[in-house]
């Protein structure tokens, strides 16, 4: 049995606001620059409300799966749910300064400490062009090891240049991808236990996620 009261919660997940049609007619605007709408209803059974929703599947903290690049490959409902469970090393990137407003690589020598099968998480506290991105060179060696699965917050995926160099590496080899983190900056320790499930739905290359990460305290 896990004792709970051993670890710090962390919500890593971004809360989604989406625009709202009431049953009264009445709109309320979201704060999704995608389309995110849920339109209100009264089931008629027993009076309860409830939504219909409109979106796609690239929204918020989510993850993006094989079957996002190659139609056929594994989505969200066919990859073993122990890929989204496991120990996590984070990663911060305080010394990644941008120059001439323009992020630098991650390479190889920065995941020296990247174990076969951990689940890898990136953080900056740059912003826009000044986040570090992920080398093809780094991509390839997490693909090698191989790891479980790799997350990001204000990271790019993709070096300049709009290759998809990293996205390839790492769906083809069926190392989800994990997109739209929150608050990986909260967490203290360089190893966790990260959780963050994918809906069970058959054929979404890309599925919402509530991604947490347990501490140690």
């Amino acid at each position: 049995m896990i004792d709970i009261s051993q670890y710090r919660i962390i919500d890593l997940s971004a809360e989604i606001k989406p625009g709202i049609l009431k049953v009264n007619g009445e709109y309320v605007h979201g704060n999704q620059p995608r389309r995110f709408e849920i339109r209100q209803f009264i089931y008629a059974p027993d009076k309860a409300l409830m939504h219909w929703v409109e979106t796609e599947t690239h929204i918020g903290t989510h993850v993006e799966l094989p079957a996002h690049l190659t139609d056929g490959a594994k989505s969200a409902s066919e990859m073993p749910i122990e890929s989204f469970i496991g120990e996590a090393i984070v990663l911060k990137f305080h010394s990644l300064k941008p120059e001439d407003v323009q992020g630098k690589p991650i390479t190889p020598s920065h995941l020296a400490n990247v174990k076969k099968g951990d689940i890898v998480l990136m953080w900056s506290p740059y912003q826009g062009n000044e986040q570090p991105y992920i080398s093809p060179e780094s991509a390839e060696l997490l693909a090698e090891k191989p790891v479980k699965m790799v997350g990001i917050q204000n990271i790019k995926v993709e070096a300049p240049g709009g290759s998809m160099a990293t996205h390839i590496n790492l769906l083809k080899n069926e190392i989800p991808l994990i997109e739209g983190l929150v608050n990986l900056e909260k967490i203290q320790k360089e190893r966790v236990f990260y959780i963050g499930l994918p809906l069970n739905v058959a054929g979404l290359d890309s599925s919402w996620i509530r991604a947490i990460a347990l501490e140690p305290r």
